[in-house]
């Protein structure tokens, strides 16, 4: 499944890098000053707008939306779901799940 990667999944990370590039032209700014900005790559930034996942840091990834002020529109259905209320969030994160072994003689 390594090479397998969702085509909506593209899809999203194509419209997220178009906002990027849309807000940093609003900004009046290169991608070099971006980079410089948030305190990542070029090659970084580069990546990011071409909607490509390859080599990005989600720490990078959300950087640079922070950077260019879209953070908040971008996660905006997150915001605004109670489902992701930080007290909701630490009652889910409390339960263990544990992986049953697999037996020699399963094979």
């Amino acid at each position: 499944m390594k090479g397998y990667f969702p085509v909506q999944s593209a899809s999203l990370l194509y419209r997220i890098g178009m906002l990027v590039k849309e807000a940093r032209l609003r900004m009046g700014i290169r991608q070099a000053d971006l980079a410089e900005q948030a305190d990542i790559s070029l090659r970084a930034v580069r990546h990011i707008e071409a909607g490509k996942a390859e080599g990005v840091s989600l720490h990078d990834f959300m950087l640079v939306l922070f950077t260019v002020g879209i953070s908040d529109r971008v996660f905006q259905a997150l915001l605004e779901d109670p489902g992701f209320e930080s007290e909701q969030l630490s009652l889910n994160s409390t339960k263990r799940v544990r992986v049953p072994r697999s037996r020699d003689e399963a094979f």
